[in-house]
């Protein structure tokens, strides 16, 4: 996928830009198809009191996006937590002030569910990703994908879709909740990072505005 910049996109695209843009474009397709028929409703929840039996949290600095004249204001990641009770994992995706476009926005959180970067499809950061959970601010809807290595290298479909989730929202945050069952039953201990980036069709394109945490640091680990 294209990075638009000038300074900061020629600092972080040689880190990023290889594998992520294939993924993140790939995995889009993988789930468009199950969203046309998903009907999402917005809604607005804090996240669950409910005592963490696992926990992960990852970061990045405000103000780091790539640029684009197509989008006024990037989606800018800054936070994101993942916390795994009682069979299910829940990620709490935050944004900088603003940068949260409902009706544009999009984030990808790739997962490494066995934690082997020998397996799975491998990412600038080390991360071998296993599955994927591709979030879409308009619908309220995630698409939860598998990876296929193999389909992948043969220049095919990276990630299938398994099932989808409902997004909640929260101030400048999205928030999903994922059945560890359509995870190939993993036990929860996991690596992960998190995209950003928005959907543009006809033709249809994805850009990448920003990664969480940056690929010349080590993936988020829920341990």
């Amino acid at each position: 996928m294209p990075r638009i910049g000038s300074t900061l996109r020629r600092r972080r695209m040689n880190s990023r830009a290889s594998s992520i843009r294939l993924e993140i474009l790939l995995a889009s397709g993988a789930v468009a198809a199950a969203l046309s028929v998903a009907c999402g409703s917005s809604s607005t929840t804090a996240p669950s009191t409910t005592p963490v039996t696992l926990h992960g949290e990852v970061s990045d600095p405000v103000g780091d996006t790539l640029s684009d004249p197509r989008v006024p204001v990037p989606p800018d990641l800054v936070h994101g937590t993942a916390d795994v009770v009682a069979g299910n994992i829940t990620f709490l995706i935050q944004f900088a002030s603003g940068t949260l476009d409902r009706q544009t926005t999009r984030a990808s959180i790739l997962l490494d569910t066995d934690q082997n970067a020998s397996t799975g499809i491998r990412q600038m950061d080390g991360l071998g990703a296993d599955y994927g959970i591709d979030l879409t601010a308009s619908t309220s809807t995630a698409g939860i994908t598998k990876a296929d290595p193999v389909a992948c290298t043969a220049q095919l479909s990276c990630f299938n879709g398994v099932g989808l989730a409902p997004i909640t929202f929260v101030v400048d945050a999205m928030q999903v909740t994922v059945p560890l069952s359509l995870l190939g039953n993993a036990d929860g201990r996991m690596n992960f990072n998190v995209s950003s980036y928005v959907f543009f069709a006809p033709p249809s394109t994805s850009v990448v505005f920003d990664v969480m945490p940056d690929n010349n640091l080590p993936p988020g680990r829920v341990q």
